[in-house]
């Protein structure tokens, strides 16, 4: 039976919220930081950690990404305080906009509830990784010419130099405290990069000019 859209959401959050329970343990996220954004069979220490939370749902690679630049985070709040991203301006989220879609899904649903109440959000009114970097620029001092040729780079990326170049990102964008992303929304879009990077790209580059105007706007 074909998962649907919103059981996939769903794990895509409880999955964030198990790789982050895993990291209150040093040895596990240094396992998980081992990743580095190297496609699956390179991550000899992550099968263990993340193999049961995974099952069902395909798209290994963007799994292993995602856990290892939530393992990037040494501060991240664990079961009794819930994750939670960074908005733009308070009450400010993204218009909607439509779902990437493919012709499969993976044969198994099963998989607990989302803890994180950034589940009671709209999927598509959370901030993407265009959001989030219009958000450095905006709040944390990073250079716009510099961020907006990292989007428009990364944009034009296949999955295999995309996600080395995400570890790399989230390091820069921690460096300032810049990186508490929205992983549920990040891990669904590079689940679905190689099916509809052009979708997913138009959105993120979209969504990084508008967030930019807009929260630049208020602060002028």
């Amino acid at each position: 039976m074909p998962v649907t859209t919103a059981q996939r959401r769903a794990h895509y959050d409880d999955f964030v919220h198990q790789v982050i329970t895993l990291c209150a343990v040093n040895g596990i996220r240094a396992d998980l930081n081992s990743g580095f954004g190297r496609p699956v069979a390179e991550c000899s220490r992550m099968p263990e950690h993340l193999t049961r939370h995974i099952a069902g749902f395909g798209a290994r690679r963007a799994h292993y990404t995602v856990a290892s630049l939530i393992a990037l985070h040494r501060d991240l709040p664990h079961e009794e305080d819930p994750y939670q991203p960074e908005q733009p301006t308070p009450g400010k989220d993204q218009d909607a906009t439509t779902t990437p879609t493919a012709n499969t899904a993976p044969s198994d649903p099963s998989g607990p509830a989302p803890a994180a109440s950034t589940a009671d959000r709209p999927w598509r009114r959370r901030p993407d990784l265009g959001t989030h970097l219009a958000i450095a620029v905006a709040r944390y001092g990073f250079k716009e010419a510099t961020m907006t040729n990292r989007v428009k780079t990364l944009t034009r990326l296949d999955t295999s130099l995309l996600h080395p170049r995400l570890w790399t990102l989230t390091g820069h964008l921690n460096s300032r405290g810049a990186a508490r992303l929205d992983f549920a929304v990040l891990l669904e879009d590079l689940a679905w990069w190689d099916d509809d990077q052009l979708e997913i790209a138009a959105r993120w580059r979209e969504n990084y000019f508008l967030t930019l105007h807009t929260m630049t706007s208020k602060e002028q």
